[in-house]
């Protein structure tokens, strides 16, 4: 049984991890994104990353996707992960997380990000969908969430780690959804 779906948007789509991605998601963590992590230098932590994917799903307490560019015609490139973690069923709340390649734009970040919440607004009847944005991170993502109906709603000082000693802000952003919402989709303006 799958737990992950694949989801399209316009350009690309998400869909279920698989070990056949590991060199691809290689690449991605080679250039980390996140202010003061590290490449990846294990390859063998993907594949327990990717097992892991399944039994997250399974459990209700993630969902892990592989964000790619293209369409059936064509074909598809990896260019990214989506991820959502620190699910919470029982507070409706889930947060969500993209790392990706400088190939994969705003547009489409936002994208992706509105094909998750979609589906797991639809599917698991989640609410409260939440996304870090570190100090040092492209400044574009900030602009991008609130183009697509998150807004920050707390500034952590010195909340993320960047080495042994120093550390960075991290803003936090929401994005509630009424209980009344049926339409889960909002179009990015980036």
């Amino acid at each position: 049984m799958k737990f992950t779906p694949t989801l399209t948007f316009e350009g690309g789509r998400i869909r279920p991890l698989e070990a056949t991605d590991r060199d691809a998601l290689l690449v991605v963590y080679q250039q980390p994104e996140l202010p003061g992590q590290r490449p990846l230098e294990q390859p063998e932590q993907l594949d327990r990353m990717i097992e892991l994917s399944v039994q997250m799903a399974a459990t209700q307490r993630g969902m892990m996707w592989a964000i790619e560019l293209g369409d059936d015609a064509s074909g598809y490139q990896l260019l990214g992960m989506a991820s959502a973690y620190d699910w919470q069923p029982s507070l409706l709340k889930v947060a969500l997380r993209i790392d990706g390649l400088s190939a994969l734009t705003m547009a489409n970040r936002a994208a992706v990000l509105c094909s998750c919440i979609h589906f797991m607004a639809a599917k698991y009847h989640l609410r409260n969908f939440a996304y870090a944005w570190v100090q040092g991170q492209s400044d574009a993502i900030p602009a991008m969430l609130e183009s697509i109906g998150f807004r920050a709603s707390v500034i952590m000082r010195d909340g993320w780690r960047l080495g042994q000693h120093d550390y960075c802000e991290q803003t936090l952003y929401h994005r509630i959804l009424a209980t009344t919402d049926t339409d889960t989709t909002t179009e990015a303006n980036v």
